[in-house]
């Protein structure tokens, strides 16, 4: 199984788009997860029409993505527990935040997915995975563009964080 992981793609214009740079992983992977931040509704559209998707909202994400998508989701995938979430505050706070998030199901969880910084993060705590794909959108606070791929093969996670440009 391939999970395709993307966060912040910050596109404000329905007519530019990240999902030519994007085809091929999209039609190797199996699903995605979008960690938030969107921004508009038709890039959500776009993209649960190419794969089947899980995805929460962001802090930057008009009101009818808010409406839709959850703030965090819990999802259970070949065996392993995915806490998804997009994030708050400093880069060196947020996998806190995240963490507090989902204290209730803290036991639970095998690897958190999050956002907001757009600074990739791939580490393991304990026995614990935090993993941020960083921005495909964003060259601003972040040198290149990123994405993030996790494969699932023989109960194990392999996962890598790919950079565009």
């Amino acid at each position: 199984m391939r999970i395709l992981v993307l966060s912040d793609t910050h596109i404000t214009n329905p007519g530019e788009t990240i999902f030519e740079m994007l085809e091929e992983e999209i039609t190797k992977s199996d699903y995605c997860f979008h960690a938030g931040d969107f921004t508009i509704y038709p890039v959500y559209n776009m993209l649960i029409e190419k794969i089947k998707t899980y995805a929460v909202a962001g802090n930057m994400d008009d009101e009818q993505i808010a409406n839709k998508l959850p703030k965090k989701v819990i999802v259970k995938l070949a065996g392993f527990t995915f806490a998804l979430i997009h994030g708050r505050g400093t880069s060196s706070k947020i996998e806190q935040y995240v963490t507090n998030q989902f204290q209730k199901d803290f036991d639970k969880i095998d690897i958190f997915i999050f956002g907001h910084s757009h600074q990739p993060v791939n580490h393991q705590l304990k026995d614990k995975i935090y993993f941020n794909p960083g921005s495909i959108g964003d060259t601003i606070t972040t040198s290149k563009k990123s994405y993030g791929t996790i494969e699932i093969e023989d109960n194990r996670l392999k996962r890598r964080i790919q950079y565009i440009g």
